[in-house]
C-alpha cells in the first residue's frame, strides 16, 4: 500500500479497498513512540541504498526479526530541488527501496507500509539546497507495536 503526505495531511494514493485491507497503518502516531527508528540518507536524485543505509536497516531488522507483532513504516522524503511531482515519485522509490531490502531479509511484506511525502515534511532546509538539504533526502524506517 502506498500513501503520501502533503503539508501534514494524509492523502491516499490508492483505492479504498486496498487501504482498508492493510495490516499496517502509518497514519497513526508511530513517530511519537517508535520502538526503533532509523533514518537513512540518499544522494541527490538517488533511491538506491548505500552500504551505510543497508547497515542501519540491518540494525532495525535485528530488533524486529522474531517479533511478528511489530509493524514497520518506511517514510520516504526528498529535498525541495526540482519538480514537486518528480520529488513525490523519488520519495516513493526511496521508501520502496527500504521496504524491498527488509522483504529480501525475510520480513513479511504485509508488516511494512511505504509512505511518501514528496518534498520533506519537517524540512531541514528552507529552499531545498545547501548543507541542510542533505538531511531532507531521507527515509525514516520506524518499527512500532500496535
Amino acid at each position: 500500500m502506498v500513501k503520501y503526505f502533503v503539508l501534514g495531511c494524509l492523502v491516499l494514493g490508492m483505492n479504498i479497498s486496498t487501504a482498508m485491507s492493510s495490516p499496517v497503518d502509518c497514519s497513526g502516531p508511530v513517530e511519537q513512540s517508535p520502538l526503533v527508528k532509523k533514518v537513512i540518507y540518499f544522494e541527490v536524485g538517488q533511491s538506491s541504498l548505500s552500504k551505510k543505509a543497508q547497515k542501519k536497516i540491518d540494525d532495525l531488522f535485528d530488533v524486529v526479526d522474531g517479533h511478528p507483532s511489530l509493524k514497520i513504516c518506511a517514510i520516504g522524503q526528498a529535498d525541495k530541488q526540482g519538480d514537486p511531482e518528480a520529488n513525490k515519485k523519488l520519495s516513493l522509490k526511496r521508501a520502496q527501496s527500504a521496504k524491498d531490502y527488509l522483504i529480501k531479509k525475510g520480513i513479511a511484506k504485509k508488516r511494512i507500509e511505504t509512505v511518501f511525502r514528496g518534498e520533506a515534511y519537517g524540512s531541514f532546509s528552507l529552499w531545498g539546497t545547501g548543507e541542510k538539504a542533505d538531511e531532507d533526502r531521507r527515509v525514516e524506517v520506524i518499527a512500532y507495536k500496535e
